[in-house]
């Protein structure tokens, strides 16, 4: 395997009120159960990187946006996923918790809560201070 072998492309979501920003408690997926992720999603077979981001917002938080409406803020390469994050600048509709199955909670909180992952803050800062590429 080579430094990176990505397999997957995912988009994640900037949606801010103040000093707060959206978040999803994961529960029942294995993956960072418990702990509060930015709301986001994978990129489908045949889909752009903007496509996807629409559909998830629809998909996860009962929001539409038009591609127009997200800024690119970061592109982080993992071993095996490169993700997108997007500022969602507007949106219609009310957001909503449209996977309670894999939710237990959307909220907007600050970067301090203690239920966040740290590299989730990380990310975040990077984006607060414009910095567009993490590695």
């Amino acid at each position: 395997m080579t430094a990176y072998d990505i397999r997957k492309v995912a988009v994640v979501f900037l949606i801010k009120q103040g000093d707060k920003y959206l978040f999803q408690k994961r529960i029942n997926t294995g993956y960072c159960d418990g702990y509060y992720l930015l709301p986001g999603g994978h990129v489908d077979a045949g889909e752009t990187v903007l496509q996807a981001a629409v559909r998830e917002l629809r998909e996860e938080l009962g929001i539409r946006v038009l591609p127009n409406d997200l800024t690119f803020k970061l592109v982080h390469p993992l071993k095996t996923h490169i993700v997108f994050f997007f500022e969602v600048q507007k949106y219609t509709g009310t957001i909503s918790n449209q996977e309670p199955d894999k939710h237990s909670d959307v909220s907007f909180l600050r970067l301090d809560h203690p239920e966040i992952l740290s590299e989730v803050c990380l990310e975040v800062r990077q984006i607060e201070q414009n910095q567009f590429f993490l590695e």
